[in-house]
């Protein structure tokens, strides 16, 4: 027989939402205002916002701020810890996940990214295991290779063999750990001992929203090939470029026409699948040389 009475709704239950728990500062205070709100069905979003700190003409703001739309000030980021009661361990995770989040460029993240993770150290979550092994992916270009090497007629999923064929640029320590942040991001499998790719494609989309992300790709790259450019003899480099005079409008025209010459060069020589002994890395920049002839309005 079931007793009625002692039977809890388990689905009515929640747990308060640990900002550790979070690599994404908006999915952390989304969290906290339904368990606020679970708590008391009467607590509105514009009483949590108002409860950080901001005015009277602030409704609507809290879904501004979750959306992306809106970003934290210094004193908004310290008016929701202490709205949430966070402790001082709790506010300084907040507060740079904050500042990681809202980065503006790569070098900023990088500095609020080091500063994440000293102090989240000794309480890693999965979520944080990703978001690190993402962040070195987009930091490393050495992770990018490897994924492509594994692919190799030759390959050896060995440390030392793979920091040898990357000219040692890399140590095996190195390789170890861009090997597991491989494994972590599903991009590379171990079946029976031997790496393969996921997927033998992998497209980066380069727009206006993720831009600083594909930056630091291309920023890698450039370095690497200022270097293998003073190093290799002309036959093992390809180094070429032209400079012309245009209308503002074939900018467009232009990047279309690189964006199909890349596409063309992945598909007739990257789905190769036997044979393959040598990795790449095609680098095409079109830049202004010049100050950007501006529509009206932008």
């Amino acid at each position: 027989m079931i007793n009625h009475e002692a039977v809890t709704d388990i689905s009515q239950k929640q747990t308060k939402p640990l900002v550790f728990d979070f690599v994404n500062y908006r999915e952390f205070l989304h969290a906290s205002y339904i368990y606020l709100n679970t708590l008391n069905p009467s607590f509105s979003e514009t009483a949590f916002i108002r409860k950080a700190g901001y005015g009277a003409n602030s409704r609507g703001y809290f879904k501004l701020i979750v959306s992306g739309k809106r970003n934290l000030s210094s004193s908004a980021i310290l008016g929701f810890g202490q709205a949430l009661k966070l402790s001082v361990k709790e506010l300084e995770y907040f507060e740079n996940l904050v500042l990681f989040n809202q980065g503006k460029n790569q070098k900023d993240k990088a500095y609020y990214f080091e500063k994440l993770s000293s102090k989240i150290k000794g309480k890693e979550t999965e979520a944080y295991s990703i978001l690190k092994s993402q962040y070195n992916y987009l930091s490393k270009w050495y992770l990018i290779a490897i994924r492509e090497m594994v692919s190799l007629k030759e390959f050896k999923n060995d440390y030392e063999w793979i920091s040898k064929k990357l000219r040692n640029d890399v140590s095996p320590v190195q390789v170890k750990e861009a090997v597991e942040d491989l494994l972590k991001l599903g991009l590379l499998e171990l079946n029976k001992g031997k790496l393969s790719q996921v997927d033998k494609l992998l497209h980066f989309s380069d727009s206006s929203l993720n831009y600083t992300v594909v930056n630091n790709i291309h920023s890698q790259m450039l370095e690497k090939t200022n270097q293998l450019l003073d190093r290799d003899d002309y036959n093992y480099r390809s180094a070429s470029s032209v400079t012309l005079s245009c209308k503002k409008e074939d900018f467009a025209k232009i990047r279309q026409e690189i964006a199909k010459f890349r596409e063309d060069i992945l598909n007739k020589y990257g789905t190769e699948i036997n044979g393959l002994d040598t990795v790449l890395h095609l680098g095409v920049q079109l830049i202004h040389l010049t100050e950007p002839v501006k529509s009206k309005g932008e």
